[in-house]
């Protein structure tokens, strides 16, 4: 089981599926609905995930934003059906 310290920014995908911004290991964090799984969500950025805090996920366009407090970036990755894989 992966383990979840200083989570930070939590959004939900179309089928139900949560993602959890794990801020101190730097990553991001898929919940499926019934909570019973859990896996790293594969995002790459130059330099990897620095922090990330905040997140925001624009169903309608497939868009999802990450926030990081380390990084001072916004993060936009896109086109994004679910967080159930990695970004198409």
């Amino acid at each position: 089981m992966m383990k979840i310290s200083h989570p930070a920014g939590v959004a939900v995908d179309k089928r139900g599926n949560i993602l959890v911004a794990n801020q101190l290991s730097r990553s991001l964090l898929v919940l499926d609905r019934s909570l019973t799984s859990v896996h790293e969500m594969s995002v790459s950025v130059d330099g990897g995930l620095k922090g990330p805090f905040s997140l925001w996920y624009d169903k309608s366009r497939g868009r999802l934003y990450i926030g990081e407090w380390q990084g001072g970036r916004v993060i936009v990755v896109h086109p994004l059906k679910d967080f159930s894989a990695s970004p198409d």
